[in-house]
Formats: C-alpha cells, sequence, structure tokens
C-alpha cells in the first residue's frame, strides 16, 4: 500500500477500507505481533498501555488502553517514525475508539504538531518558528472543545521526553492557553485499581489538636498569673480549668466552622492513581461527594457511608 494511502487513512474518518491490500503489505501485517509495542522502552508514568491489552481482542482492553494505542501509532507516523500498528489492526482500533465514542479517532496533524513544538520549546530546542508556533496555538485555542485530546497528549508525551522542570515549565505555559495538562481524554475504570475509601482519623485528630492547643494554652493564664503573685492554687485546679476552657472553646470553634463530625476519607484515583483525601463534616455531613483529582482531572463520587468510590470518570463501580 502506498504511503498517500497510509497517510489519508491517518486524516479521512469515513473512508472506506481498501478492498485489498498488496501482497506485500498483508505479509508485513501477517508478522506483526497482536500486541501493540510502544516506539519509546519507557512507557509513561500513570499513562501506559496495559500488558494485557491486545488489538486482536478489544475487549481486553480498557477505552484508557485504546486511545494510548491510538496516540502512539499516530504520533510516531506524524514525527516520521514506523506506524506502530499493521493496516488491519490501525483500522480494527479507529472502529472501536468510534463505537465507545472516543474523540481521538478525529486526532488531527496540527495537534500533534503543536504538541511537538510546545515540547521542544519547553527543552530549550524549537523546531519551529516563533509564527509557526503562535499559529498552531491560535489553531488550538480555537478547537476549545477539543481540550481533552491536547490535554492529552501533552501529559503523556511530556512526562514522556521532558525532565521534570521542563514539564512543570510546560504546564505553566499551556495554562495560559487554558490547557490543563493531564489524562484528560482518557477514560477511567475501576477495575485496576481499589475503590475502597480508609477513615483517616489520625489526621482528624490532629486538626482537633491543633485547634485546642491555643484555648487551652489561654485558659492556663490565670493559673500562671496566680502563681506569679503569690497565690498557691492546685495544679489540679489550674489544668482542669485551662482544659474545660479549651475544650468550650475549641467546641465553639468547631460549630462556627462547620467542623464538627469530621471525617477525612483516603483512597486512590482510579485513574492517575494519585491519592484522594475528602472532608467530610458539619451538623449533617453529606453522604456523598464528588472528588476532582487535581493532578488529572477525574471526578470521583465518594459516599461516606459505603467507605467506596462509587463512580470515576461518569462510570460506576461494580
Amino acid at each position: 500500500m502506498s504511503a498517500s494511502m497510509t497517510l489519508s487513512r491517518a486524516f479521512a474518518l469515513a473512508k472506506p477500507r481498501a478492498v485489498a491490500a498488496s501482497g506485500k503489505a498483508a505479509a508485513r501485517s501477517a508478522k506483526r505481533a497482536a500486541v501493540v509495542v510502544r516506539a519509546e522502552p519507557e512507557a509513561s508514568p500513570n499513562a501506559s498501555i496495559s500488558s494485557s491489552c491486545s488489538i486482536d481482542d478489544p475487549a481486553s482492553c480498557s477505552l484508557a488502553d485504546l486511545e494510548m494505542m491510538y496516540i502512539d501509532s499516530l504520533w510516531n507516523y506524524y514525527n516520521g517514525g514506523a506506524f506502530t500498528l499493521s493496516d488491519e489492526d490501525y483500522d480494527r482500533l479507529r472502529e472501536e475508539l468510534n463505537w465507545q465514542g472516543s474523540g481521538f479517532p478525529t486526532l488531527r496533524r496540527y495537534e500533534v504538531s503543536f504538541v511537538s513544538a510546545a515540547i521542544s520549546y519547553a527543552r530549550g530546542e524549537p523546531v519551529v518558528t516563533d509564527e509557526e508556533y503562535e499559529d498552531l496555538k491560535r489553531k488550538v485555542k480555537a478547537a476549545g472543545k477539543r481540550d481533552d485530546v491536547t490535554a492529552l497528549l501533552l501529559y503523556t508525551k511530556g512526562q514522556e521526553l521532558l525532565e521534570p522542570d521542563q514539564y512543570a515549565r510546560l504546564k505553566d505555559e499551556m495554562a495560559k492557553l487554558d490547557i490543563d495538562v493531564a489524562m484528560r481524554g482518557a477514560t477511567c475504570t475501576l477495575s485496576k485499581t481499589s475503590d475502597v475509601l480508609e477513615n483517616d482519623s489520625g489526621t482528624v485528630f490532629k486538626m482537633y489538636a491543633a485547634l485546642a492547643a491555643v484555648p487551652t494554652a489561654i485558659g492556663l493564664v490565670p493559673y500562671l498569673a496566680a502563681a506569679v503573685f503569690g497565690l498557691d492554687l492546685p495544679p489540679a485546679f489550674g489544668l482542669g480549668f485551662a482544659a474545660t476552657f479549651g475544650l468550650a472553646i475549641t467546641a465553639k470553634i468547631v460549630d462556627y466552622t462547620s467542623l464538627q463530625n469530621a471525617e477525612i476519607l483516603k483512597g486512590q484515583c482510579p485513574c492517575c492513581e494519585n491519592e484522594i483525601k475528602q472532608f467530610f463534616g458539619g451538623a449533617e455531613p453529606a453522604a456523598t461527594m464528588t472528588y476532582k483529582c487535581q493532578v488529572c482531572g477525574t471526578e470521583s463520587v465518594l459516599d461516606r457511608k459505603a467507605l467506596k468510590i462509587t463512580e470515576a470518570g461518569g462510570l460506576k463501580s461494580a
């Protein structure tokens, strides 16, 4: 199959598949492994394809896996590398993504070019002129509804190709374009991480202790003042007064700030696996609360009574 035909496959979504491939292309496709091999030997943190995922059996892959396959294959192709999928596997992958409602089968060349240029600028080695870079920025900003696609491209390739300080600069620069670099595009499920939440009672105790420290110290003032002026008061009286005063004032502070019945639940983000910590409290604590991960932006529904993540990324826990 000619290079022009392969190129058109990467751009045209509605184009029908060729009826027959040349003998050379068919032989090449037959020799390729069913499991996609990433072009880079090191996978991006929290953004790698599951080892059990095979394009021959799409049911073995999550939507996130399929999107990562697609990103890798077109990234390599658009950047002059070898296409990591056979023609048949590429068609199967694209059809599966379309069927699952993913936006990634419409990945556009300018989006890959923009990400490549942004990474190069963050590294201090620009590959395009300032005018070309600004033009790519305008295109990306104009297509605001596709921010998820660009954000995931920047996240995966930025972590794969940049040093930590360079990646931080990239995130800051993209924030100016209202692009939150994270795993926005990949759909997350609850199957690969625990959906159990734990009550972080230690942190709650430290919070209450910190609130009580100042009022209790103030409660000791009368006893210490009496000792200075020569009044002999029993230590038990001084400590008892300080504790009573401290507890009374702390209770008022807790009620005023709605910190009563405090619980801090912690768990693991079903998408990026970073720690989740959510405070529940008040006169009548909420039964559930939606938590938005600060790393990947995935929204998870936390159930306080069941101590479980009941929903994440729009998918319910089994």
